[in-house]
């Protein structure tokens, strides 16, 4: 627990810190916009640790690592670092990493809530697959919302319509179930590899 509690406070000091360098000495446009989401990361890493002081979520150092994990890769390495951009399946394998990160951010909830081994087995599939579309789904607002503010095409609308944005959310569906295929082998065969083990190992 207080490992994952030091992980992170030093992902969060890390990123504030490379980002705030990258604002002032960073190659970049320096628009009202990149400003902004360069500025806005702090917050939004601290998010968890805000709610739990705030409104007394008592959210989970694990679940707070899996939500700091995505916004690093999704948030700092695509949007502020441009990798998006910069490497053309990024976004793709962004999107599919989701698909696991939500899957994990799901067995995490079933664990903790103690539903994981009350549950039957399809009912824990599906609480992940709804967990990792509820995901796919909130960022993709997140981001038709910034485009809305800022007038910029994140989703790519002007060249793909709505196929980018449903790819996305596409492939972030495949890759949970594809989780969800292996989380239901091993629990059928009892066989304690990978998402089983890990579920075990989470107090």
């Amino acid at each position: 627990m207080k490992k994952i509690k030091l992980i992170n406070w030093l992902i969060i000091l890390g990123v504030s810190i490379f980002s705030i360098f990258y604002l002032f000495f960073g190659n970049h446009e320096r628009d009202l916009y990149k400003i902004l989401i360069i500025i806005s990361i702090i917050p939004v890493m601290l998010l968890p640790f805000l709610a739990n002081k705030l409104f007394a979520l008592n959210i989970d150092p694990e679940i707070e690592l899996v939500y700091l994990l995505f916004i690093f890769f999704a948030y700092f390495l695509g949007t502020i670092l441009n990798l998006y951009d910069k490497i053309i399946i990024y976004d793709k394998i962004i999107h599919g990493l989701s698909g696991v990160i939500a899957s994990i951010l799901a067995i995490i909830i079933l664990v903790k809530s103690k539903c994981y081994d009350k549950n039957p087995i399809w009912m824990n599939i599906l609480f992940i697959i709804c967990i990792t579309l509820s995901v796919a789904a909130l960022w993709e607002i997140f981001e038709f919302t910034n485009d809305k503010l800022f007038n910029k095409d994140a989703q790519k609308v002007l060249k793909t319509g709505v196929d980018d944005t449903m790819l996305d959310i596409i492939i972030a569906f495949i890759f949970s179930i594809i989780f969800s295929v292996i989380y239901a082998i091993e629990a059928k065969t009892k066989k304690k590899i990978l998402i089983t083990k890990f579920a075990n190992n989470i107090k």
